[in-house]
């Protein structure tokens, strides 16, 4: 078809591009009193400190969030060895600026401690202070149109098939779930809420129209003070599992969608019920965010020229992501710990805490090395009948190989999670504890194809290539496997009237020497 007037058909592909990678660090800083309920302060034991986010939104070119710290301050008075626990909670906004352009954004926080000190101004009063770190990572979407067809003008195109994400949908959601734990029959009732923990355990998901359905169970623990059966102040531990199916709205979702889903424990309260000594009330909360990506396949176009006028390509300066690969994997790391001034008697509880998780590759094993540290602590009573508390950190390192579909592929990605599953110990001698965590690596690897394609095309009509018009054919000397549309285009002639003059199968020369190449006014 010769005609002037070129018409372009044109798809759109999408990619996730991260806007925002940042820290951001808030000082924590609370003087308080005592209420008048708790007893007073002689000796603490430890205080622990830990953040969750509240709420996320992105308004107006500022990424908002609040976000809920939590002091835990366990102590003794003088000449009692029950374990006390005042909890003070201070709550933050913090605000960082993005692309004002950001659509759709993913949102993660991951809030940690880096230090806290406790020190006591008097019997009946604290004063904390500490700083929390947020590690903010926003992806926003970006979209590109690239040419899959055009017709007219003499138009020649190169085409390759590729799959290319078309659509991506983010959703987030806040849970609360209410539930009623019940105590073991042979457990006191319970005093006060030293310690809980939640880990979350996904176990699948399905897509219907607009919605996606997500299960998993919430694992739960709990540390807590009470009278035992000999009459002494002891604290004893539970275990729960909780279990979850939700409902997320994702506007234009459906089965051709692939979705992953992030779920994080934002708040673990449990109370003692009013109405039962052995009853619990437990509000659990979880943030849960979904992307959803759907991939299609097309022939795009790689190249293009016009046999009869001067033409000029825009190329697309994006690269396609390619289906991500998640993977789970659980490694154990372990560590001992000691108390050499007296004999432990017993260990209350055992708990760990993943903290400073980093990655990085390494290329002589194809593989992401992810590293940090695991903070293993210990609630126990000495031979005297005294509580003690022991701490210890140990540094783990677990490799996860590039899966085999994207060794080939440029600009490879991992995004690592660590979280503790569970925390066991054994008491080998006298004063020593050793410890063993399973914690479980979650890891999404994706890589980015850098593909030529055209996001344009524009012929001038009013620039007609200059030709010979005193020969319709000429020779060409070509290498062996040449590729025919180099020399098509060259000349300016069309690749099918090159392989018909010569009778060609393939569209790369199989040997050195001559072709025949028809020259089309």
């Amino acid at each position: 078809m010769n005609t002037t007037e070129l018409k372009v058909d044109r798809e759109t592909f999408c990619t996730g591009s991260a806007v925002l990678d940042t820290s951001v660090e808030q000082s924590v800083e609370k003087d308080f009193v005592l209420p008048d309920y708790c007893a007073d302060i002689f000796r603490i034991l430890k205080c622990i400190v830990s953040a969750r986010v509240l709420s996320q939104s992105v308004n107006g070119g500022k990424l908002s969030f609040e976000m809920c710290v939590t002091a835990r301050v366990l102590y003794c008075s003088e000449n009692d060895s029950k374990v006390n626990c005042i909890v003070q909670k201070m709550n933050y906004t913090k605000s960082v600026d993005i692309d004002e352009s950001c659509h759709d954004p993913s949102i993660r926080i991951q809030p940690h401690c880096d230090y806290v000190n406790c020190r006591v101004i008097s019997q009946r009063r604290l004063d904390i202070r500490g700083a929390v770190t947020s590690r903010i990572r926003v992806i926003c979407e970006n979209k590109q149109s690239i040419v899959t067809d055009a017709q007219g003008c003499n138009i020649q195109l190169r085409k390759k098939l590729v799959t290319y994400p078309s659509k991506r949908l983010t959703a987030d959601k806040r849970i609360t779930l209410i539930e009623e734990l019940e105590l073991a029959p042979d457990k006191p009732p319970v005093d006060q809420i030293i310690r809980t923990d939640c880990f979350i355990e996904p176990s699948e998901q399905k897509i219907i129209a607009g919605k996606l359905v997500t299960k998993g169970n919430a694992r739960i623990s709990m540390l807590y003070s009470c009278v035992g059966t000999d009459g002494e102040d002891t604290l004893e531990s539970m275990r729960f599992s909780v279990p979850f199916s939700q409902i997320i709205d994702v506007d234009g979702i459906d089965e051709s969608f692939e979705a992953s889903v992030d779920i994080t424990p934002s708040g673990c309260e449990i109370m003692p019920s009013a109405d039962s000594q052995s009853t619990l009330e437990c509000e659990l909360v979880m943030l849960v965010n979904c992307v959803a990506v759907k991939y299609e396949t097309a022939d795009v176009v790689t190249d293009a020229y016009s046999t009869c006028y001067e033409c000029e390509l825009k190329n697309s300066d994006g690269s396609i992501e390619c289906t991500p690969v998640s993977v789970t994997q659980s490694l154990v790391s372990k560590s001992k710990v000691s108390y050499p001034d007296e004999n432990i008697r017993c260990v209350y509880d055992s708990w760990a805490d993943a903290d400073n998780s980093n990655v990085r590759f390494d290329e002589e094993k194809n593989a992401f090395v992810i590293s940090g540290n695991v903070r293993f602590s210990v609630l126990a009573k000495s031979e005297s009948g005294q509580p003690v508390f022991l701490e210890t950190e140990e540094p783990f390192e677990h490799e996860v190989a590039v899966p085999e579909q994207l060794r080939e592929l440029s600009s490879c990605k991992c995004e690592p999670f660590v979280s503790v599953k569970s925390c066991e110990f054994i008491i080998p001698d006298d004063n020593s504890i050793e410890l063993s965590a399973e914690l479980i690596v979650r890891a999404s690897l994706s890589a980015s194809a850098a593909k030529q394609m055209i996001s344009d095309i524009s012929v001038f009509s009013d620039k007609p290539k200059q030709r010979s018009r005193d020969c319709a054919i000429k020779l060409c000397f070509c290498s062996e496997r040449e590729d025919i549309w180099d020399i098509a285009k060259r000349y300016s002639t069309s690749i099918s009237a090159i392989m018909e003059e010569n009778e060609l199968t393939d569209d790369s020369a199989a040997q050195n020497g001559m072709l025949l190449i028809p020259l089309i006014n």
